[in-house]
């Protein structure tokens, strides 16, 4: 089988879809079939190589009146032909100059807008112009449309996309990673140097939509009993920017540590090192770092973004939708033996919200779209 993939940009630019296509192209490769990205050319990289066998084909953009312009898309996709092609994102080149086109190609074809950012945070008139009215008549043009979560599912039917061509394949975490801490736990929580029993840790930086000032505002509801370690990468712009955080910690009398962007064994550390992993997000696209929680049997509690009510239904996590709410599901962590059970039930579920499974998962829907995985499921 021949897998096309377009991503906006590509390893090794970070980012969540960046990371979705290497991984279901390697995954792809190691299955023995034909693995191709179509992405955008960074400076100083080859327009085409191999990378971990995959073929990775990079365009040169230009500029034309403020817009970024794909030189030679179409005709390099004409050229590969292939026998399924995966777009990757929204709102974004390789999307939006594929999709008005998309009925132009006889191959089997599928989405993953991996959410919807821009619909949630900031929206504009013409945001909801394209999400709402735009952007679910031209997915037609695609076989499938894969949501990350739930609440993308219904947020596609509520703007009138047709269900029989819905997916849906939760993301997931590198389970294996949390098999045991890559740092000594105890080390981990004394260089932490908290006066308070219990920490809380999140993971995944100062953005807007993330919200670490009402974690900060749950926290300080605990009255000492909990602190809170926010790793991940400031943003000068936010509103919630560390420096107004680490401000308004002060003010709460909340022990409070946001270290920046950490290694990621130092990051895998922290999670098992903590009592409970915390989100407050106003939005998610999925939210990876509760599927990492699963994994290293550490509850969680989260305001319900993304797929949080999912995961929280394995028993694995819980819900709060107000500080004070938050506030008294990190007491009911408090008592060890519950903290302990909440954790075993998320650990056991973890593997279906994994790295792994999702590749399996897409595997299939590639297989059964090409005629190739006919009677078999995700």
């Amino acid at each position: 089988m021949r897998v096309v993939l377009a991503c906006h940009r590509y390893h090794p630019v970070p980012g969540g879809s960046e990371r979705i296509a290497q991984l279901l192209a390697e995954a792809a490769a190691r299955a023995g079939h034909s693995a191709t990205v179509v992405t955008q050319q960074e400076p100083g990289s080859a327009e085409r190589e191999q990378l971990n066998g995959v073929e990775i084909r990079r365009l040169r953009m230009r500029r034309v009146g403020g817009v970024r312009v794909p030189v030679g898309y179409h005709r390099l996709l004409r050229e590969l032909g292939g026998d399924v092609f995966h777009l990757h994102g929204n709102r974004i080149w390789c999307a939006d100059f594929y999709l008005p086109l998309a009925g132009l190609y006889p191959w089997p074809q599928l989405g993953t807008g991996h959410g919807f950012y821009q619909y949630a945070i900031g929206r504009r008139p013409w945001d909801r112009w394209y999400f709402e009215r735009y952007f679910p008549r031209v997915l037609r043009n695609l076989d499938v449309y894969v949501c990350d979560t739930e609440h993308e599912r219904r947020q596609l039917l509520g703007w009138g996309f047709p269900e029989e061509k819905l997916e849906r394949i939760p993301l997931g975490a590198v389970t294996e990673e949390f098999a045991r801490s890559p740092l000594p736990v105890a080390e981990v929580r004394a260089k932490w140097g908290f006066h308070a029993p219990h920490v809380a840790v999140y993971v995944g930086g100062f953005f807007a939509n993330k919200r670490v000032d009402r974690l900060i505002e749950s926290i300080a509801r605990t009255q000492g009993r909990w602190a809170l370690v926010a790793i991940g990468r400031d943003l000068p712009d936010s509103p919630y920017r560390r420096e107004v955080c680490e401000s308004l910690a002060r003010a709460r009398n909340v022990e409070f540590l946001a270290p920046g962007p950490l290694p990621r064994d130092a990051t895998v550390a922290a999670i098992l090192a903590g009592d409970a992993v915390v989100s407050a997000s106003e939005y998610e696209g999925f939210g990876v770092t509760l599927a990492e929680a699963l994994a290293a049997g550490r509850p969680f509690v989260t305001w319900p973004a993304g797929a949080a009510p999912e995961m929280a239904a394995t028993g694995g996590g819980l819900l709060a939708d107000s500080p004070d709410a938050f506030a008294a599901a990190l007491a009911t962590l408090e008592d060890e033996p519950t903290r302990r059970a909440i954790g075993a039930r998320g650990r056991a579920a973890s593997p279906e919200w994994s790295e792994a499974a999702m590749a399996r998962r897409y595997l299939a829907l590639y297989e059964r779209l090409t005629g190739a995985g006919a009677g078999r499921t995700a």
